[in-house]
């Protein structure tokens, strides 16, 4: 059975407005953005350059109904901007229109895992003098504002811009990085970033791509003068792991899934791993993953309801565990 790259979590409208606010939010905090950056940043799927345009078209004629028109900025490179007609005339949304805004936006703006939730509640907040969302009042102030540090590193990506970082370690020791931040995610209620290490001779470093929590970044200052050029082969959803991949690899693990859940399985799966078919066995189907902590592979393999087969300390994780819930 062909590996399942499952990343149809939310539906089809619920993506297309978790871009539409993406694209409204980059837009209105950048001077300009270039061609490349937004087919990378929002457009990742669409290998050929027609059905980027065809959709980046569409989607500008929606930001447009928003009251928001991108259009391309004159010169041999290829930018775009937010037009100043956008702001020419001031339109007050109907009653009707800020309550389906609201509602529309509202499971973003509580999604953790959105990097422009912060944002997003703020611009709803001024968009609509009604809007009044009780778990943004019950929050404290650092997560209802989006940080200065979150807002630098998504400018250094999007302009192409080289950041300067302090960065916590896990172990609680502060480093100091020059860093290319590639793209951001967000995943289990943190925001990632996707960044390659830059030396003193303003060189991104060979092998060096890696994540960092957001929340351990302790300043960001753009660095203007040293700019970079995302690779073309770079897929942010390559680096949103799973639960038990946090970390260096230290093992392969197997595991058995019912032939009948396979489907929704592999949604939890987010894509990664190998499935295939057992051979000579009724509706076995066998799934591989690489996994960093064979404990939070055992309790996820629990939550998820599949088996283990392998290896023998992964087996005996999970058997501990289940012990521990018989017994709890």
């Amino acid at each position: 059975m062909e590996e399942k790259n499952d990343f149809a979590e939310l539906s089809r409208d619920d993506e297309k407005a978790r871009r539409i606010a993406s694209l409204a939010l980059a837009f209105m905090s950048s001077d300009t953005i270039s061609d490349e950056t937004i087919r990378r940043s929002f457009y990742p799927d669409l290998e050929k350059t027609s059905s980027y345009r065809t959709a980046f078209r569409r989607d500008r004629v929606a930001l447009a109904e928003c009251g928001i028109v991108v259009a391309r900025v004159d010169g041999a490179e290829t930018l775009w901007h937010v037009d100043s007609t956008s702001f020419v005339e001031s339109t007050e949304l109907s009653e009707e229109d800020a309550v389906a805004l609201d509602v529309a936006c509202l499971p973003l703006v509580d999604d953790p895992d959105f990097p422009y939730g912060a944002d997003l509640r703020i611009a709803l907040s001024k968009i609509d003098t009604s809007f009044d969302y009780p778990a943004s009042v019950s929050l404290p102030v650092e997560k209802r504002l989006p940080s200065r540090q979150l807002t630098t590193l998504r400018e250094c990506s999007l302009s192409g811009h080289a950041a300067r970082i302090d960065y916590r370690r896990a172990d609680g020791k502060t480093v100091q990085r020059m860093v290319a931040p590639y793209g951001l995610f967000g995943m289990r209620g943190h925001l990632y970033m996707v960044a390659a290490s830059v030396d003193e001779a303003a060189q991104v470093i060979d092998g060096s791509t890696r994540t960092y929590r957001i929340d351990r970044v302790r300043r960001a200052t753009e660095d203007p003068s040293v700019p970079f050029v995302v690779p073309e082969d770079f897929d942010v959803r390559d680096w949103r792991k799973l639960p038990f991949q946090l970390g260096a690899m230290s093992c392969e693990a197997v595991f058995t899934v019912p032939k009948q859940a396979v489907a929704e399985f592999s949604q939890a799966a987010r894509g990664k791993g190998t499935f295939e078919c057992v051979a000579d066995t009724r509706g076995i189907v066998t799934w591989r993953v690489e996994v960093s902590s064979v404990g939070d592979a055992a309790s996820w393999a629990i939550a998820e309801d599949v088996t283990p087969l392998s290896p023998p300390e992964l087996v005996s994780a999970w058997r501990s565990k289940l012990e521990e819930v018989a017994h709890g």
